[in-house]
């Protein structure tokens, strides 16, 4: 697939900076259908969510034809072929409830060879008070000093703070948002 609009430099600049991008109602136009086969995949999978702890399925777009064909809509392409290059692969997705804040973690730093980024749609929306992804800029530069540090400390008490303490950017979102 030919990449349709590359990303600015601006905001790949921004990416390569900070670690995170925001595209507002990027998929506004079929959120409705995203959120309907996203509820279908977990009525087939016959799992419950019990409103206390996280549930997840992985492999999760791949169950449906639907959300498998948006890893070609040129939105999502062209955003991955920006940053990662034309020849970029898809490796997973999962689908997610979540319950309050998310732990502390980093997406597989320092773990992959090559390029990697993970686009997230949120089905409901998130603030800073209600879930929202919180990401530490500069925190994918890995090794270099400042991701190192924080990769290797993150989950430790070597701050004296809470990880809802540590400062972040807090990147609300709505349905139809995609976060990078």
């Amino acid at each position: 697939m030919k990449t349709v609009q590359k990303l600015s430099q601006h905001q790949l600049d921004f990416f390569d900076t900070f670690g995170y991008l925001a595209f507002p109602g990027l998929f506004n136009d079929c959120i409705n259908k995203i959120i309907e086969e996203f509820e279908d995949i977990w009525v087939k999978s016959g799992r419950t969510h019990d409103k206390i702890n996280r549930s997840a399925l992985i492999q999760f777009p791949d169950q449906s034809k639907y959300l498998s064909s948006l890893l070609d809509d040129h939105r999502i392409h062209d955003i991955a072929s920006s940053i990662c290059g034309e020849d970029f692969n898809y490796f997973t997705g999962s689908g997610n409830y979540y319950v309050g804040d998310t732990s502390w973690h980093s997406d597989g730093y320092n773990q992959r060879p090559v390029k990697s980024i993970k686009l997230a749609f949120y089905l409901d929306p998130v603030t800073k008070n209600s879930g929202a992804l919180r990401v530490i800029p500069g925190s994918h530069r890995n090794k270099e000093s400042f991701g190192d540090l924080l990769e290797s400390h993150l989950t430790s008490d070597i701050f004296g703070m809470t990880g809802d303490q540590i400062p972040a950017v807090a990147l609300e979102s709505n349905p139809g948002d995609v976060l990078v």
